[in-house]
């Protein structure tokens, strides 16, 4: 499995707060939440 630069944003986002909103994560990740 290959992952890309977003991939990459969002595990280390989850890794750092595994509780973490898909809202936040999206803004984080520059994406939209749904």
């Amino acid at each position: 499995m290959k992952l890309d630069r977003i991939d990459r944003k969002i595990l280390a986002a989850m890794q750092r707060n595994g509780r973490i909103s898909n809202l936040e994560l999206a803004e984080l990740v520059g994406l939209s939440p749904t």
